[in-house]
């Protein structure tokens, strides 16, 4: 038997103590991010886009939103102050004269509405 002649006495590690340092994916990741597991794909890298794509798309986003219309037989809906800040920020920055929440809101609603349509009515039938 050899005798140790180190500074620092520490007991001998069990074999069974030692953690997989080797293989990451046996062992817990620091900050739990699931992102670097095998089984996640790694998303593609994004496109940059240009000025002109995004003039093109906020023209489109002002002509599907931000146009103003004469609402005709109007109801009230109630919703929470800071939601109303945000639209109304938003239909006063972007949008023409004319536009106002009110419009904003009808037209998202009217959007959201012919895009679920479908669903809509399979979810009725349940």
């Amino acid at each position: 038997m050899t005798k140790d002649n180190s500074i620092y006495s520490t007991p001998a590690v069990n074999s069974t103590d030692i953690v997989d340092t080797i293989n990451p994916a046996t062992s817990d990741s620091l900050f739990n991010d699931e992102q670097n597991t095998p089984d996640t794909p790694i998303p593609p890298k994004q496109q940059r886009i240009g000025k002109q794509q995004r003039k093109s798309d906020f023209a489109d986003f002002k002509e599907t939103y931000l146009m103003p219309s004469k609402l005709m037989k109007r109801h009230s809906v109630n919703i929470e102050e800071s939601v109303w800040e945000q639209l109304e920020r938003i239909a006063r920055i972007l949008g023409d004269r004319g536009s106002n929440v009110g419009s904003y809101i009808n037209a998202i609603l009217s959007e959201h509405l012919k895009t679920y349509a479908s669903d809509i009515e399979v979810w009725r039938k349940l």
